[in-house]
């Protein structure tokens, strides 16, 4: 028997034998949405009423087509008083990105060539109390104590009082890492928070005096709210997709170009070795902003060259660690494992030779997330993307669009696009 389960914004399909038991169920749905065993599931309908062990069975009878939600429990024992909201469909960042990134001033991420976010609230004066505030530092040292370069990041404070960009990014891949192997590749909002409150707690020098609970604003939904943190995903089939194909034929036609093309507009034609629809019209993109020669590289690349450093098909029998040390540069990319480039089994954001596995389960929400980490990790934008990245940032997510330095053809392009509708 299929079933069909949500986790948070994700859906899949759960195979389950004849007789299957409501144990067996949540176990199923564990292993698929990679859950801890000891995560304690409760289970609702699609009108978000509870489904209890002596109706399921009954339940899924009478509506085999159903979609079941599944969400963690949040006991009082361990409930950490910064996770009043429930997770919504909007929350789109990777689930390792939500809540342990650490901003730095608005000036800070004005040098690295990203724009600040919004002013944050100080209405709420509410804090952990002391006994959870050492549970989590405790936490948050053992995992460094444990790890490689753990000790290196502890030792610096010791001596700066302080993190550099580098080593703060370092100390958000440790316990990133950490965070996966206690919890699963997808934390509940309350773990993530738990890490959160250990780092400035074990790092008090790194704490927000703006943010309520002495956290900085901790993902791209936070920064910038629902609305906006929702747009690429809304739009780009509808809005963007097309338009970005019907430019793309304007273009010089190449062999490349025309391959993407042809995965853009008919996916069920392409070859295995081709990316999918989704992928290869955010790729056209690249070939409607080229890189251009900049500060650090006085010839430019081919939009070809460029697209390796935004997403990179890595084959699933192939050693991974081996193409993380060959890769130059620390600039985030979308690493995507699979069997061939139009069927990926999983997603990562690959960030100085560590990896994040991403929520998402297409290339488009990947693509969604590799976007984002950059506010969340305070990165400034690949040289040869930052034309790409720009146009994102201010065309489809609105942000600082009047006041970020962009190229001509970024706002040629942004205007054509917008403008279509109304000519």
């Amino acid at each position: 028997m299929l079933l069909k389960v949500k986790y948070l914004n994700v859906k899949k399909y759960i195979k389950l034998h004849a007789g299957f038991t409501y144990l067996e169920f949540i176990s199923e749905a564990k292993t698929k949405f990679g859950l801890p065993d000891a995560a304690d599931l409760d289970i609702f309908d699609e009108t978000d009423t509870a489904v209890e062990e002596d109706i399921f069975l009954e339940l899924l009878e009478a509506q085999p087509d159903l979609c079941l939600t599944i969400r963690e429990k949040i006991s009082d024992e361990d409930f950490c008083p910064l996770a009043h909201s429930t997770p919504s469909s909007s929350d789109t960042l990777s689930s390792l990105t939500d809540t342990i990134s650490l901003s730095s001033s608005d000036s800070d991420l004005r040098e690295k060539g990203i724009p600040a976010g919004r002013s944050r609230s100080s209405k709420d004066s509410s804090a952990p109390n002391v006994s959870v505030s050492e549970a989590a530092k405790e936490m948050v040292k053992n995992a460094l104590t444990r790890k490689p370069g753990g000790e290196e990041i502890l030792e610096e404070y010791n001596a700066e009082n302080s993190l550099s960009h580098r080593t703060r990014r370092q100390l958000v891949n440790i316990l990133a890492s950490d965070m996966t192997e206690r919890h699963g590749r997808i934390p509940s909002r309350k773990q993530k928070e738990k890490y959160a409150l250990g780092i400035i707690t074990l790092f008090p020098s790194l704490k927000d005096p703006f943010s309520p609970n002495g956290y900085v604003n901790q993902d791209f939904l936070l920064l910038f709210g629902a609305e906006t943190a929702t747009k690429l995903l809304e739009k780009w089939d509808m809005s963007f997709k097309p338009k970005v194909i019907k430019e793309a034929k304007q273009l010089t036609q190449s062999t490349d170009l025309c391959r993407l093309i042809k995965a853009a507009e008919k996916p069920t034609e392409s070859d295995a070795n081709d990316w999918d629809s989704d992928m290869a019209s955010l790729l056209l993109l690249l070939q409607l902003l080229p890189p251009t020669a900049g500060r650090k590289r006085r010839t430019k690349i081919s939009p070809t060259d460029a697209a390796h450093k935004m997403v990179h098909f890595h084959k699933s029998c192939c050693s991974i660690d081996e193409h993380l040390q060959a890769r130059d540069g620390k600039q985030p990319y979308i690493l995507a494992v699979g069997r061939t480039q139009n069927s990926i089994d999983t997603f990562y954001i690959a960030v100085d030779k560590q990896l994040i596995p991403c929520q998402a389960t297409s290339s488009l929400s990947a693509f969604d997330e590799l976007f984002k980490s950059h506010y969340v990790f305070n990165l400034s934008y690949d040289e040869s993307l930052v034309h790409l990245y720009s146009f994102v940032q201010t065309t489809i997510f609105n942000i600082d669009a009047t006041s970020t330095d962009e190229s001509p053809r970024v706002r040629e392009l942004r205007a054509k696009m917008l403008n279509e509708n109304h000519v």
